[in-house]
Parts: structure tokens; C-alpha cells; sequence
């Protein structure tokens, strides 16, 4: 069990440290080499009480080292955090762990590097930290029990990704239960999108018709909706272009996902102007956002008149 900090007071330790370091900088000439290192030792304990003392000053005064961690992320939120500054919050070494157990038994959504995603949208080294939310996601126990269940087949790690994803179909998941499900495979973020561009899963980000998700937040919206074989192979920046150029809403009746209810579960999706079949490219300007239900409409003849104007208005 790690050492619990003691609460000295900061002019005392700054004091000790002092006296302490003049006896090494004096004697360290008729030290042997362990003697060295457990004088220095001796400090380096002193120096984490000095960073618990400190950081009490400003309010951050719990005994514990996970929730001296949870109260200095919470007053710094949306901000890149590096693991050194964990370190000296929590005086301990193993505030990983620590870090782990606020994101499985509290539901707090924790970025790290280590698990690096191009779609979160925000470059993390492995020992840096971002936390995504103040608000604890009190579904996140459930969803952490399902991941240590599925990462333990000997399925390959799309399949497993995939799999999660259908026990959590229309809620939110993170990049970091997508990147432990598939046993930390470094492409998990590949295989991810490759269920949708090449499996045609509907996998909504912030970027592709879902900008309530924050960053490293995944949903997929459907399991009984496929995207056409030709529409798996739009270029994920192409995908973008179009849900931002729309303001992800359907350009036939305006629908968004703030409009989302039980009683009307559609969803967002891209629509050739020009079908594919046709020779119609996939290219932002040959693809606008429909909603499922006008998607489905138009693919049944219908508003041919609103999507001529349409038409003409992208070029």
C-alpha cells in the first residue's frame, strides 16, 4: 500500500528539505554510493510531502492521492495534463492506477496518449492526460464489466471493437474502452473506422453528424441500419466536409440530433446527388446530409423537386 502524505505544514518542509540537502551537498564526499542513494532518498520523500503540503494550500487537502488526482483534473478540465503533475498531486508512483480506477469505478472519461485516436481531436503524448468531462458517467461500470469480458475471446481486435459496440448500441462509448477491448492494439482507432467505411456500421462522432460527443467519444447509432456498399468508401475528411458544410442537419426538413427522441430515432447519414452506380464521385459536392427518413424517401422517388434545388445551390 503506498505511503499516506502527511498534511506539514509548507514552511517546514521547505525547511527540512533544506537542511537536509546542505548535509548531502557537505558530506556526499565520504559517502559510499548507498549512502547517496538513501540520503537522497530521504529528500525525495520529503519533496512529495512538500507537493501534498503545497497543493493543500490551494484547497486540494484530501488524505487520499485518487481524489487529491479528481480535484485538481475537475479544476482543470479540457486541458492537456502531464503525468508529472499527477505526480506531485498525488505523491505517489502509481497514480496510473489511480487514474484507471476514477475512469472504471467512477465513470470519469480520462484521455491518455497511450491510447491515441486522430478523431479525438486533441494530440496527447502516453504520460499526458485530458479529462473530457466533469459530469461522472454513471453507465461507465456497466460498460467496463462488457470490455473485460469481450477483450478476453480470441477474436482479432476489429471484431471485438465490434462487438462492444453492438451490446451498447445508441450510447456513448470512449476511446478508452475501445482501446482496452481490443487489447491495446495500437490501430484500434483504424479498426474502429474501418466498421464503418468498409463494414458500413453507423459510427457517429463529433465530426460526423453527432457534434453533441465530445472529443473521444464514439456512438453507434444503429444496428439495423447499413450503409451501401458504395457509401463505405467515402474518405472519413470527406465525411467531415459534408456534416460541417450541412451543419449536421438534413438539408430536406432540417432534423438534428437535438430533435432525437424514442418515438423518432432516426439518424444522419450522406446521400449521393449523383448515385454512385451512375458514376457520381465520392466528393463533398456530390454528397449532401439527409436524415434516415428523407434518405429513405428519396431513394422511393420522392422530393426530386427539393433536391434539384439543392443541386443547384452547391454549384
Amino acid at each position: 500500500m503506498a505511503k499516506r502524505r502527511q498534511h506539514e505544514s509548507v514552511e517546514d518542509l521547505i525547511g527540512l528539505i533544506d537542511r537536509k540537502l546542505a548535509f548531502f551537498g557537505n558530506n556526499r564526499s565520504q559517502f559510499s554510493l548507498r549512502d547517496k542513494v538513501l540520503c537522497l532518498a530521504d529528500i525525495f520523500e520529503k519533496v512529495k510531502d512538500l507537493g501534498v503540503s503545497a497543493i493543500a494550500e490551494s484547497g486540494i487537502n484530501s488524505k487520499a492521492a485518487r481524489e487529491r488526482i479528481r480535484l485538481y483534473l475537475l479544476e482543470y478540465p479540457d486541458t492537456v495534463i502531464d503525468g508529472i503533475e499527477l505526480a506531485v498531486v498525488s505523491g505517489i508512483a502509481d497514480y496510473p492506477r489511480r487514474i484507471r480506477e476514477l475512469r472504471v469505478e467512477h465513470g470519469y472519461q480520462i484521455a491518455t496518449g497511450a491510447s491515441q485516436d486522430p478523431e479525438f481531436g486533441v494530440d496527447l503524448s502516453p504520460d499526458q492526460y485530458f479529462l473530457v468531462s466533469v459530469e461522472p458517467d454513471l453507465d461507465a461500470a456497466r460498460r467496463w464489466h462488457i470490455v473485460n469480458r469481450i477483450r478476453k475471446s480470441a477474436d482479432g481486435s476489429r471484431q471485438k471493437i465490434l462487438a462492444f459496440l453492438l451490446e451498447n448500441v445508441g450510447k456513448v462509448v470512449t476511446t478508452e474502452e475501445l482501446y482496452y477491448v481490443s487489447n491495446e492494439a495500437k490501430e484500434f482507432g483504424r479498426r474502429t473506422r474501418e466498421l464503418r467505411t468498409e463494414n458500413g456500421y453507423m459510427i457517429a462522432t463529433r465530426f460526423t453528424g453527432r457534434p453533441d460527443l465530445k472529443s473521444g467519444q464514439y456512438i453507434l447509432q444503429s444496428d439495423q441500419r447499413i450503409a451501401e456498399p458504395h457509401d463505405r468508401q467515402i474518405p472519413d475528411s470527406v465525411q467531415k466536409e459534408v456534416y460541417s458544410r450541412d451543419s449536421n442537419k438534413c438539408r430536406l426538413c432540417g432534423w438534428s440530433i437535438k430533435r432525437w427522441s424514442n418515438n423518432d430515432p432516426r439518424i444522419l447519414e450522406l446521400h449521393h446527388i449523383e448515385h454512385h452506380k451512375q458514376g457520381g464521385p465520392n466528393t463533398a459536392n456530390n454528397l449532401i446530409v439527409l436524415c434516415s427518413k428523407c434518405h429513405d424517401e428519396v431513394h422511393s422517388g420522392k422530393h426530386k423537386a427539393i433536391l434539384d434545388r439543392i443541386v443547384k445551390q452547391n454549384d
